[in-house]
């Protein structure tokens, strides 16, 4: 079977240059790419829109814990008001950086450019 060719081979170099392709291999590989680009951004955005969510609804309870021990309920005064605030600018200030991102990796990808 060693005299035997593929088919390929029996074609000729004329068949392969002959016709064009009607998608040139670089604008396939680029759309390919942006497809790419484009859903990988998606799935991070979904990922990051849940974890923002959860850290928003978190942060509303050292907010509400601070406002109870002004109105007298008593379990919430062992932990001094100082304390709740913190927690709650550090979740609120962790909810703040989500969106942030979020928006610039948007428009980081409007621009065609490369999130970090």
């Amino acid at each position: 079977m060693a005299g035997r060719r593929r088919r390929r081979e029996r074609r000729g170099r004329h068949a392969q240059t002959d016709r064009p392709s009607p998608h040139p291999a670089g604008e396939r590989a680029g759309a390919k790419a942006e497809s790419r680009r484009r859903e990988s951004l998606e799935v991070r955005h979904a990922r990051l829109r849940r974890i923002r969510t959860i850290i928003g609804a978190v942060g509303f309870v050292p907010l509400v814990g601070s406002l109870l021990c002004n109105f007298g309920v008593e379990p919430f005064c062992v932990i001094p008001r100082e304390i709740y605030l913190g927690i709650w600018a550090a979740l609120f200030g962790t909810f703040l950086g989500l969106t942030v991102r979020m928006w610039r990796e948007r428009r980081a990808a409007g621009r065609g450019a490369v999130p970090r």
